[in-house]
């Protein structure tokens, strides 16, 4: 999205409204757009923020100062940072005059149109309108114009040529920000929503979803974050950083997924954790979603382990007993008092391995197939405290409410959520809480790889 509206930035001429409520990120978008344009001349026009303090709260705009060496290629900083508070409404009007005279390709940012306008009368203001947007074809001039209040802007938004509105809300008490694409004249504008972040003083734009892996990149086997002593990694930094540096050994997990996240994004992430747990030598036990056979678990995550470690340290958990015989492939019969016989077997067969083990379990899956009731027989608890007592890793993913997920509920010590909002990812800890985080899950290294950006 952010690319989409550089590109149209960058075709001479073109008018931005930049709108949305006080402390929504639009002073923070403007100066992203200057910083992230190239061969162009760049101006500043500030009626709220003075530009010292604009230099002391974003240091990183001196990128954008340092490019404007010389008059004649770029204006210097006293020059060309004008502050509209200090200047009388006529000579605003010469500077934008000036600007386009010059026939230079440049981009004007006015931050806030109420600002400039807020000393001058209705001729002042339609003098100052017509300057800033007429005839900018010629000039080779764009212009964003940031709003306080669209209600006020008056005709602007039928006269630009784009609008983008900022907002933010709250999400289950955390807050998340918005950006709404909603015109730009000659463009196709294939995503109108999206969420951002102003971490680190920078506009961040979250992708959208999973970035899938290129054409021509084959899989890699996961290098895997290592496991601090006494603990585990998820193997993402990020989201280990997020529940406090680790997993304490022996810990359940509880992972809420809404239905608006895809199987495959989840198969991905839990590969990511399924791959870092069983290249450092560590047995897993999966239990899939019904999207998946065991067949296209143990596929997919092979290419991350190889088939030597899946056929050794891993079993998945298969309800169709007509399929070929695997060694990985743990076959049941869907009662659940023999099943959880043959799931004790094998995971104390695993324990010859390593005693520190991984159980991935569906609580969806296992309530299809054994039903809401049936899931609190005594030895399914036994083997639950037999998990915490080896000291392995419990991790349970579910998308609705069930007697099983209250009871991973009642013991779990992490829980998080995972959503779909505006078409990004997003991430944050019930217990322990957490600020909202959006996910760039992507393949960039040839394995998946999950990074969090904070909501902020």
């Amino acid at each position: 999205m952010f690319d989409l509206i550089l590109k149209f930035l960058q075709t001479p001429g073109q008018v931005l409204l930049v709108q949305g409520p006080p402390g929504s990120g639009k002073t923070t978008f403007a100066l992203e757009i200057l910083n992230s344009l190239d061969e162009t001349h760049k101006i500043y026009a500030s009626s709220r923020v003075a530009p010292a303090r604009l230099r002391l709260q974003f240091p990183w705009i001196d990128e954008v100062i340092d490019t404007m060496s010389g008059r004649t290629a770029r204006a210097s900083w006293i020059d060309e940072l004008h502050d509209l508070r200090r200047v009388e409404p006529d000579t605003i009007f010469n500077q934008v005059l000036r600007l386009k005279h010059s026939k230079q390709r440049a981009v004007l940012v006015v931050d806030s149109w109420e600002g400039a306008i807020r000393n001058t009368n209705d001729e002042g203001r339609k003098m100052l309108e017509s300057a800033v947007l007429s005839e900018l074809d010629e000039s080779k001039v764009s212009v964003v114009i940031v709003v306080e209040d669209s209600k006020k802007a008056g005709d602007l938004g039928y006269l630009v040529d784009g609008i983008v509105t900022l907002d933010q809300a709250e999400l289950d008490g955390r807050r998340v920000r918005t950006i709404a694409m909603n015109k730009l004249r000659g463009f196709s504008v294939p995503t109108k929503r999206g969420i951002f972040s102003l971490d680190k003083a920078r506009f961040t734009i979250l992708p959208n979803g999973l970035r899938q892996p290129r054409s021509n990149s084959p899989p890699k086997p996961l290098e895997p974050v290592p496991h601090p002593p006494h603990a585990f990694s998820l193997g993402s930094k990020d989201m280990d950083q997020m529940l406090g540096g680790s997993i304490p050994r022996g810990s359940f997990l509880l992972v809420d997924v809404d239905s608006s996240v895809s199987p495959l994004e989840i198969r991905t992430i839990l590969n990511m954790m399924r791959a870092n747990f069983i290249n450092q030598k560590g047995p897993c036990v999966i239990v899939p979603t019904a999207a998946y056979s065991s067949d296209t678990v143990a596929e997919s995550l092979s290419k991350y382990v190889g088939w030597e470690a899946i056929d050794e340290r891993v079993r998945i958990l298969e309800y169709n007993q007509s399929l070929a015989p695997k060694k990985w492939r743990l076959v049941m019969k869907s009662n659940l008092s023999d099943d959880v016989k043959t799931f004790a077997h094998a995971w104390d067969e695993l324990a010859k391995i390593s005693p520190h083990r991984m159980l991935d379990i569906n609580v969806d899956k296992a309530v299809q197939v054994y039903g809401r009731d049936e899931l609190s027989v005594p030895g399914l608890t036994e083997l639950g405290a037999n998990m915490r007592d080896t000291e392995g890793l419990n991790i349970a993913i579910t998308s609705t409410d069930s007697k099983l997920r209250d009871q991973w509920l009642s013991v779990v010590d992490y829980h998080l959520k995972i959503k779909n909002a505006d078409g990004s990812l997003v991430i944050y800890g019930v217990k322990p809480f957490t600020p909202l985080y959006g996910v760039d899950l992507n393949f960039d290294k040839g394995y998946p790889v999950l990074n969090l950006m904070q909501i902020v």
